[in-house]
């Protein structure tokens, strides 16, 4: 019989222990806060496996199942959450307004700390409001006061007014934000400017309070027109702070919009787009000057766009302009009483898109030139246009002069 052969010194004789075998962890639910504890919590069913009747199964507990608590919805349940609010009759109570609230116990709701910042945040809304009132209440006062003790203008008030512009330059703009701010006029100016497009001229153009509202993007040139000389140097140093990358595309013209017009050498065929806000209210002659707006614009798609202000729908606010309107004009240099429908009728031009704001006292205009006035008008006024150079045919070589032999 064979002998196995002696195992070795050294070497265990039994082999290497067996590893434990694999026991999952237990899962051990995390304890509730108390106060996200339920008084019923509810009992899930387990799902039935392939082939198994669902009646096999029975409920771990003799308790009947409760089904999971809802969601309470701010537009349907009330404070309490277990209620519908009645959609008439009764007042629905009222419902925490940031999420947060939800996760608040009773007691934290009525915590000080807690009401008072809930405090807080309700008087802010109530400042606001009542700082906006006084100030409508304090402009309003004055308004009155401005209009039913108006000065008589002793020796009438001179045709010429444009000296009050020279003068009001440097704080005109300060004089005009309030009224134009209560009046929403900023907002129209925006609006406006939002159509320019092309080779654009602005006529009365004052301190420039439409420059931060050009899309200089769709203007291939700006053209800015002022009578005063103080005004227009506001406006030059108000474009260069505003927008400087397109300064060297921005032209200055100091003279009256009575006066011909001459357009950039790019735009010999008339300027694109013509702007006037608050302008026909300073001149003494109104159809003449948007007659020669109408000849400075390009008679083909050629645009001319008004906001001024004026008479109002309303017979009793046209006398309180009427009494103060002297007054008015011979401080600001500015008639308020003018009936810009009228002006406009009797300019000839054609009307695109009329609208009225402010019981009718501001005026929004867009008009277009009639075909053949821009040359009729012209020749009446003297004006001969630089035609820019016609483009050589195909093929053609331009003539050089003498002098230019070595080139």
């Amino acid at each position: 019989m064979a002998k196995f052969p002696k195992v070795p010194k050294g070497i265990p004789k039994k082999g290497p222990p067996k590893p434990p075998a694999f026991a999952p962890k237990k899962f051990a639910p995390k304890s509730v806060p108390k106060k996200f504890e339920q008084a019923n919590p509810p009992v899930f069913i387990p799902k039935a496996t392939h082939g198994q009747p669902i009646s096999d199964f029975r409920f771990p507990s003799k308790e009947p199942v409760q089904a999971p608590p809802a969601i309470p919805s701010r537009l349907s349940l009330d404070s309490e959450f277990d209620a519908p609010v009645p959609r008439g009759g009764a007042k629905a109570k009222k419902i925490p307004m940031h999420p947060r609230d939800f996760l608040l116990s009773e007691e934290e709701k009525q915590a000080p700390h807690h009401i008072a910042k809930v405090n807080k945040w309700r008087s802010w809304p109530l400042f606001v409001m009542g700082l906006t009132a006084f100030g409508i209440g304090v402009y309003g006062v004055q308004l009155y006061i401005s209009i039913t003790e108006a000065p008589e203008v002793e020796g009438g008030v001179p045709e010429d007014l444009s000296d009050r512009f020279d003068k009001e330059a440097d704080g005109y703009d300060e004089k005009v934000n309030m009224a134009e701010t209560m009046l929403f006029l900023k907002g129209k100016r925006k609006l406006l400017l939002a159509k320019a497009k092309g080779h654009v001229l602005e006529s009365a153009v004052g301190t420039g309070r439409n420059i931060p509202y050009y899309p200089t993007k769709k203007c291939e040139t700006v053209t800015l027109l002022d009578q005063s000389a103080p005004m227009l140097a506001v406006a030059k140093r108000k474009w260069k702070d505003e927008q400087p990358e397109y300064f060297h595309r921005v032209f200055f013209k100091n003279q009256s919009a009575l006066d011909p017009i001459t357009p950039p050498y790019d735009a010999q065929d008339g300027y694109d787009t013509v702007i006037q806000t608050m302008g026909l209210c300073s001149t003494a002659e109104p159809e003449k000057l948007l007659q020669n707006l109408e000849a400075a614009t390009k008679e083909d798609g050629g645009q001319i766009l008004l906001l001024e202000h004026g008479k109002s729908h309303w017979e009793w606010l046209n006398k309180l302009l009427d009494k103060t309107a002297p007054a008015h004009a011979n401080e600001h240099g500015c008639w308020w009483n003018k009936d810009i429908g009228k002006i406009v009728q009797d300019s000839g031009l054609e009307v695109v898109a009329m609208r009225r704001y402010n019981f009718g006292t501001t005026w929004w205009i867009e008009m277009k030139p009639r075909k053949g006035m821009r040359t009729k008008q012209a020749k009446s006024a003297g004006v001969v246009f630089q035609q820019a150079p016609l483009p050589l045919p195909s093929g053609a070589v331009a003539q050089k002069p003498w002098w230019n032999f070595w080139g």
